[in-house]
């Protein structure tokens, strides 16, 4: 009897491993001329919500984002913004409604076309999913970890 419940522990325990291994990360993608390789989770966040905007050598942040509709968006909506859509919606409007000057980021239609503006736009600061990362655009890591390494918390 003690041999089946181990049995069963180590496979609910395997196929808890499997399943945070499969599950999507998030990539922070910027133009290849970023002097930057790593941002904190807080300076992500203000960046991506508008409230931070400048790189560190003045350059004007400028957040994008892919479609509300997109699983990119919605991690992002998660693990940087850490609201639902409807609460970003609001920030955006009190935002307004209380005079602060924050532009909310610009929707890009797909994956495709986010690392083509962050390619050619040196401030440009985005998130995809890692699927869709390739040599066009430079991945930050956040808070010191890059995605697929221990500690990395965009997923």
């Amino acid at each position: 009897m003690k041999l089946s419940i181990l049995i069963a522990l180590f496979m609910l325990a395997r196929a808890s491993i499997c399943s945070a291994a499969d599950e999507p990360e998030l990539a922070v993608v910027v133009a290849k001329a970023i002097s930057i390789d790593t941002l904190s989770s807080s300076e992500l966040r203000l960046m991506i919500m508008g409230e931070k905007s400048k790189w560190p050598n003045g350059t004007a942040v400028i957040p994008v984002q892919t479609p509300p509709e997109s699983p990119g968006k919605a991690l992002q909506l998660k693990a940087v913004n850490k609201m639902t859509d409807a609460a970003l919606k609001r920030y955006y409007m009190l935002a307004v409604f209380n005079g602060k000057e924050i532009a909310p980021p610009r929707d890009l239609a797909s994956a495709e076309a986010l690392k083509k503006y962050v390619a050619s736009n040196p401030g440009a600061i985005g998130c995809i999913l890692v699927s869709d990362v390739d040599d066009s655009v430079k991945v930050l890591k956040v808070d010191g970890a890059a995605p697929g390494e221990p500690g990395y918390k965009l997923h």
